[in-house]
């Protein structure tokens, strides 16, 4: 989940040395063209990569959906794009998938831009220095625009064995974000409030004994310790376990009070070696960031009954 630009989903593919399914979403078209362009370009067929936002990652069933046999291979820009078995042994035999291609609307896209640019008399300094490094440097992952790629309505409850959450952040774990002094506590505490929607998500979509792996690259403890806290506190069923190796630092135990008199929980005392905090004043000199490991137990029949009506 947020899954872009795919260091983490190529790597987790090599670990399972390019078999079984390893698939990736993001929600930004061009974010899923750089993920199919990376694992092309490192020659991972396992991968399949949808354009999905995290929020809505679990399909929510309507009597008007239409179910379609996912049959289908196409190749865009070199890269081949397998639906066919999506999730492979991930997704259980009575588990319906809806997909849905993009339109074709390139050819329209193309024809509009084309006018403009016969409108276009003038050509400034600037866009004269972008086409000469552009010409320079080549096209890169990050101008890979045009191609095509394909959409999901979201994935049925229990589909997966393990779900990597590579939660959007405040990224306060990056040296220049961290003094850059652009967040305040409202934005920070909006930062969680986020995460948390996308691990309700997450949840639903690991099947029971299966692992949850939730990361961030920020040393704020809301968006770390506390939805730990949140997590262990709202689902009952999730346990935190080691990690190996352990390379990184223990969390944060305790809470804090805020002016307001909201009060942020986090770790309790012996939950702090199960996560590993990284923190850029560490020996190991690292950017900030976050890895909590969840095991989820048996989901009750009351959960399922409060995600169906949620």
């Amino acid at each position: 989940m947020c899954a872009a630009p795919g260091g983490k989903t190529t790597a987790i593919a090599m670990l399972m040395k390019d078999e079984e399914e390893v698939v990736a979403v993001d929600r930004s078209h061009n974010k899923v063209l750089v993920i199919q362009k990376l694992a092309a370009e490192m020659g991972l067929n396992c991968i399949t990569a949808f354009k999905l936002d995290a929020l809505k990652a679990v399909w929510q069933r309507n009597d008007s959906d239409i179910t379609t046999d996912l049959c289908c291979s196409e190749e865009i820009d070199g890269v081949t794009i397998q639906s066919s078995d999506l999730l492979g042994s991930h997704v259980e035999k009575n588990s319906s998938i809806i997909m849905e291609g993009m339109s074709a609307e390139k050819s329209g896209k193309e024809s509009v831009s084309n006018e403009k640019a016969n409108e276009r008399t003038y050509v400034s300094k600037a866009d004269i220095r972008k086409n000469i490094r552009r010409i320079r440097n080549g096209s890169g992952r990050n101008q890979c625009n045009g191609g095509r790629v394909q959409n999901s309505k979201g994935f049925s409850p229990n589909s997966f064995d393990r779900v990597l959450l590579d939660a959007p952040c405040s990224a306060l774990g990056l040296r220049p974000r961290l003094f850059a002094g652009e967040d305040t506590i409202e934005s920070l505490r909006n930062h969680a409030k986020y995460q948390r929607r996308m691990f309700d998500q997450a949840v639903q979509l690991a099947r029971p004994g299966g692992i949850i792996v939730y990361s961030t690259c920020t040393i704020n403890p809301g968006e770390n310790e506390a939805l730990v806290r949140y997590a262990l506190d709202r689902y009952t069923f999730l346990s935190l376990v080691p990690q190996h190796p352990r390379i990184g630092g223990p969390g944060l135990v305790g809470h804090c009070e805020f002016p307001d008199g909201y009060i942020e929980e986090w770790l309790r005392p012996g939950e702090e070696e199960l996560v590993q905090r990284f923190d850029p004043s560490s020996p190991h000199d690292t950017i900030g960031f976050f890895i909590a490991k969840f095991i989820v137990g048996p989901k009750d029949a009351q959960f399922g009954k409060s995600c169906a009506s949620s």
